[in-house]
């Protein structure tokens, strides 16, 4: 829950798969002498029927050609990645070299005097041939996460490798380093953002990086991400964790359609419409409440509720929303507000046109939706005493919300025909819902799963079974479509 609206600054939740994982291992190791390193990545995609479905892929470029050796500033990694032509088609691997460049840049910039063996270690990189191998049973393009998984599991992997070679040898260092780790979902957001080139948020970094525990199964990981306060010692303060009743179960069923979050995609016109909406939206609130907020300083979320969004507060008697246009040109806001202070994430294209109060409207009432949720789960009788009335009347208010996000990804412009079918099949299959709950569209949209909320019962996992057979059927497949499991509490290793 939260989905696209992480960058908002709203609160989102998101639950981790049962029995799916990222590995990665780095290795560096002396290059023949006079001769530069080498970067390697080999990255191993397991499908669902295991070993029969494996996919690799293999990368491999000089070091220096790959990152500046000195500050590992991503511009010069991007670069490479968008201009030479082997690379180009082997963007994969900008996910890897970019994940690793940017936790390497943190070290190397970091002038602490505890952190001296670090920099020294970093520095010597580049005479270094570096070997990167990643296995993964992630589902990659569905929007669950698995970009952000390669990205934390690499980050962690090149940690430990400088742990191993000793560049932590006091308690001031390694506090220091420690706080580095801490980072790294936000390290790997910056990789995404600034070496792939895809706008997305850091959720999906942060469920990834803390979803290793064992302490998180079952859990939602719930995230604040307005980072606002946020310093860099106290990136931890941001998140709980929420846990799923045991008499609930989540399952996420694959569309077969793949999505992207790339610069040039859907997810990426409806992230600059939002801070385009975000702009005109404060602008106005400062006029009529006579302030003076800086629209780059603060997350929407943070300046309005959904309710004062829809109807209104001091200032503006009727809903706030009236005062956002539906659509703009991006000439036409150009003319009147220079910049939507989301460069380069996004970049305003003056011939196109944007929806700006749909997408302002999904973020501000997603993050009240987020809200809603988590407090039903936080508020959830024990499981001792939770009666099956109780659990249907509270999981199908929590399927409401689902529901909700996911028309309001459709307003936007995010839904799909094959996640729509989905979700219509959900409802008609359990038309009173005593099984299933809710179902949404997970990710950045345009494809991918769609997660199911229902009982932790045999019957609800027939009624799955009957939307995956009412899906194959409609589609012409010739097998039902992939099932996937949420991490729940009765999980075992």
């Amino acid at each position: 829950m939260g989905g696209i609206a992480d960058y908002s600054g709203a609160t989102v939740a998101q639950l981790g798969l049962g029995g799916r994982r990222t590995e990665c291992r780095a290795r560096f190791r002396d290059a023949a002498s006079g001769t530069s390193g080498t970067f390697r990545a080999r990255t191993v995609t397991i499908g669902t029927r295991g070993a029969e479905e494996e996919d690799a892929r293999c990368f491999e470029a000089r070091f220096d050609e790959v990152f500046d050796a000195e500050t590992f500033d991503a511009g010069k990694t991007r670069e490479y990645f968008e201009r030479t032509p082997s690379a180009a088609n082997e963007r994969w691997a900008a996910y890897v070299a970019g994940a690793m460049g940017e936790f390497l840049r943190a070290i190397s910039s970091d002038a602490d005097a505890s952190m001296k063996r670090a920099r020294a270690w970093v520095k010597k990189l580049a005479r270094c041939d570096c070997e990167i191998e990643i296995r993964s049973d992630v589902p990659q393009g569905k929007g669950v996460a698995s970009s952000a998984a390669v990205e934390i599991a690499v980050a962690r992997a090149v940690a430990a490798s400088a742990l191993r070679a000793g560049v932590v040898s006091e308690d001031d260092a390694a506090r220091r380093f420690s706080a580095h780790v801490a980072m790294i979902p936000l390290y790997c957001q910056t990789a995404e953002n600034d070496v792939v080139g895809a706008p997305c948020g850091f959720m999906d970094q942060y469920a990834c990086f803390h979803s290793v525990d064992s302490a998180s199964r079952g859990n939602f990981i719930a995230i604040d991400c307005d980072l606002a306060n946020t310093s860099h010692d106290g990136a931890e303060d941001i998140y709980r964790l929420v846990p799923l009743p045991r008499k609930l179960r989540v399952w996420g069923i694959d569309s077969g359609v793949r999505h992207s979050n790339s610069g040039g995609s859907d997810y990426a016109r409806v992230r600059c419409g939002t801070f385009m909406g975000k702009k005109i939206l404060i602008n106005e609130m400062n006029a009529r409440l006579n302030r003076d907020v800086v629209p780059s300083k603060v997350c929407l979320c943070g300046v309005i509720t959904a309710r004062q969004w829809d109807e209104g507060s001091a200032g503006s008697p009727m809903s706030w929303s009236q005062h956002v246009d539906e659509e703009m040109t991006g000439k036409s806001f150009l003319a009147r507000y220079i910049s939507h202070d989301d460069e380069p994430n996004t970049t305003i294209d003056a011939d196109s046109t944007y929806t700006l109060r749909a997408t302002v409207s999904h973020a501000v009432r997603e993050h009240a939706r987020v809200r809603e949720f988590l407090s039903i789960l936080e508020d959830w009788p024990s499981d001792d005493v939770t009666a099956d009335d109780d659990v249907r009347r509270l999981g199908r208010r929590l399927g409401d919300l689902m529901f909700a996000s996911h028309s309001s990804y459709s307003s936007v412009g995010l839904g799909s025909t094959a996640t729509d079918d989905l979700v219509r099949l959900v409802r008609e299959v359990d038309v009173e819902r005593n099984a299933l709950f809710g179902a949404k569209i997970t990710g950045g949209g345009s494809g991918g799963v769609v997660c199911v909320l229902g009982e932790d019962s045999p019957s609800a996992r027939a009624a799955i079974d009957a939307v995956r057979r009412e899906y194959a059927k409609k589609h012409s497949l010739t097998n039902l479509p992939d099932l996937l499991h949420a991490s729940h509490v009765t999980d075992v290793d």
